[in-house]
């Protein structure tokens, strides 16, 4: 999926009760993609156009392991399960009233372990949502343990595995996700940075489309790419 819909997604789904829990969830959906976007700026920087970057350099294994390690399952599952356990060992340190629910209620009081569960929840989902709509660019989930990647029979933007229809669905998916948040918050700035990620549904596509038109998302055969001279 493309980035907006994860950041949207963590926040719905993790953001209640509090806000700073809303962009905690945001963040987490954001922070798996933020190895590609530091690498892009800096490739950029040094002149490489955004065909050599997308057909090759995304191939090369560092770039492959930056993106393993931002979307890693070992990562974001551990640290959701020990911000589990220690939202559990706060609301019994804390000698609160018999809950049944008490690490929702622990949750719910937004302190660091609430925080670290909410971008560690969110960044999980979008990797396993990744996972699962990701064909011939999949990601090493399980790496350094394995570099194994699933081949999802659907591709959230390759037309020859259901991209158009998944690319229809996301939209919809985030717009719907986007006017709930909406609703839920009444702050212009939250509501500005809705705005901005409801453009890029339009935005992004269109990006892509003038800057790689005509080439496939897809490993390349063989050859090495050149960096060119740093001036």
């Amino acid at each position: 999926m493309n980035t907006q819909s994860h950041v949207i997604m963590g926040a719905l789904l993790f953001g209640k009760p509090l806000p700073r829990l809303t962009w905690a969830g945001a963040a987490g959906g954001l922070i798996p993609d933020l190895p590609m976007y530091v690498i892009i700026a800096g490739l950029r920087m040094r002149g490489y156009s955004l065909d050599t970057i997308f057909r090759e350099l995304y191939w090369e294994d560092w770039w492959q392991i930056a993106n393993a390690i931002g979307h890693s399952f070992l990562l974001w599952g551990g640290l959701a399960v020990a911000s589990l356990i220690a939202l559990r060992r706060q609301h019994v340190a804390e000698k609160h009233a018999a809950s049944p629910h008490p690490i929702r209620a622990a949750y719910a009081q937004g302190g660091a372990w609430a925080m670290a569960l909410a971008v560690s929840a969110s960044a999980l989902l979008h990797s396993l949502i990744d996972m699962a709509c990701h064909r011939n660019d999949g990601h090493m989930h399980f790496w350094p343990l394995s570099n194994w990647r699933f081949v999802s029979p659907v591709s959230y933007w390759d037309p020859a595995h259901y991209g158009t229809a998944f690319s229809l669905f996301e939209a919809t998916l985030g717009l719907l996700m986007a006017v709930l948040l909406f609703f839920r918050y009444k702050n212009s700035g939250v509501r500005l940075v809705l705005a901005l990620l409801v453009i890029a549904y339009v935005a992004v596509p269109l990006f892509y489309v003038w800057t790689l038109s005509g080439h496939d998302h897809r490993p390349p055969q063989g050859g090495e790419v050149q960096p060119p001279p740093i001036v």
